[in-house]
């Protein structure tokens, strides 16, 4: 029979053993897990989001700017259309086929200039009848006189009774009349002759045409467009709840989209009528826009309603890699690569929404900057 003691050492025994097994697995499972973690980078030493620091090298020593904050109106766009000031659309006053065209889209006229021709065969025929009936009248009042200054020296010896005279002096009147009729027969024949040629009444430019050679005119029709590229306006859509902060004669400024530039404009009518619909209005602002601005060009209407303070950097400190905007910082001496989200152009300066803080130092790329390196 085994005795007490033996059960009680072979307990102890395997107790111990238990336990170096359980130590043993727990030391091979952490070196497992560390090598894993170790082949995957996670013990690798991180970066700072946003940040990518740039090799080593000597201190910078080129020119720098210091990301401050700029008050600059806070302003909302209206959006428009850039529209002539005074359109003109080309009309005939007769009726008549095109003989002669110069016209077509965007060329370049002058006032005075022929753009059109009509038919005039019947018209110079009509004319040469006026005149014809112009000569005959003359020629019978001519006679008329004659008769009535033979009467009148007839009356005179008694040869003649007051009758006759009287039917004289009516002959000579009625000629009068007769020629008077048809000289005015003449000059209209004339006017009517001249609308057959049709000119310019503006230096400007050819927008669109409706007809060409062959086509029949008729009055009312539309025969081209023209319009003044020196008198553009911009006719923007705005809120019905700006309409206490707008003024004729104010000065705002128009972005011009196409063109990336901003011209300064007046507003020259405020159109009293509100879109039911959209709640808004329209606003037409006048300036001297510059070349290569075309009707039906988009535009935006700026209009200020307060300030407000933004973070401005220098514009040629952003570089655009891919679709990253990178500046340059000197951090210590050193340069360090960092992403920013750019704003709004404002001039050489460039509004900087995230990335950036009010004193950070930015490098200017040599043969980039437009401003000296601030001081210190």
């Amino acid at each position: 029979m085994v005795s007490p003691k033996f059960w009680q050492r072979s307990f102890r025994g395997g107790w111990r053993r238990g336990l170096r097994k359980a130590a043993i697995t727990i030391v091979l499972a952490t070196l497992v897990v560390a090598l894993l973690l170790w082949f995957t980078g996670a013990l690798a030493p991180k970066i700072p989001a946003g940040s990518v620091p740039a090799a080593a090298g000597p201190p910078y020593r080129g020119a720098y700017a210091v990301a401050r904050l700029e008050t600059i109106p806070e302003t909302v766009r209206a959006v428009g259309t850039v529209r002539p000031i005074e359109p003109v659309v080309l009309t005939p006053r007769i009726t008549g086929r095109v003989v002669y065209s110069a016209l077509f889209a965007g060329a370049r006229v002058h006032r005075g200039e022929v753009l059109l021709r009509l038919d005039d065969v019947q018209l110079k025929a009509e004319l040469a009848q006026a005149v014809a009936a112009v000569l005959l009248a003359k020629a019978q009042l001519h006679q008329a006189r004659i008769d009535q200054r033979r009467d009148q020296t007839l009356l005179a010896t008694g040869d003649v009774t007051r009758a006759a005279m009287d039917v004289a002096d009516t002959k000579v009147a009625v000629a009068r009349a007769d020629v008077a009729r048809a000289l005015a027969a003449k000059k209209t024949a004339r006017t009517v002759l001249g609308y057959a040629t049709i000119r310019c009444p503006l230096n400007g430019l050819v927008m669109r045409k409706f007809v060409s050679v062959g086509d029949m005119a008729l009055p009312g029709q539309a025969l081209a467009d023209l319009y003044d590229p020196r008198k553009l306006q911009l006719a923007a859509v705005v809120r019905e709840a700006l309409a206490s902060d707008l003024r004729l004669g104010q000065k705002l400024p128009v972005r011009l989209e196409g063109l990336r530039t901003t011209v300064a404009a007046r507003i020259r009518e405020i159109v009293p009528r509100v879109n039911a619909r959209t709640r808004s209005f329209t606003v037409k602002a006048a300036g001297a826009f510059p070349a290569g601005v075309w009707p039906g060009m988009y535009g935006t209407l700026l209009i200020p309603i307060g300030r407000q303070k933004v973070l401005v950097i220098p514009a040629t400190a952003i570089r655009h890699v891919g679709e990253l905007d990178l500046v340059t910082l000197l951090e210590h001496g050193r340069r360090v690569r960092q992403t920013v989200q750019p704003g709004r152009h404002l001039g050489a300066l460039r509004e900087i929404l995230a990335g950036l803080t009010v004193g950070q130092r930015v490098v200017i790329p040599r043969g980039r900057h437009t401003l000296p390196a601030p001081a210190g």
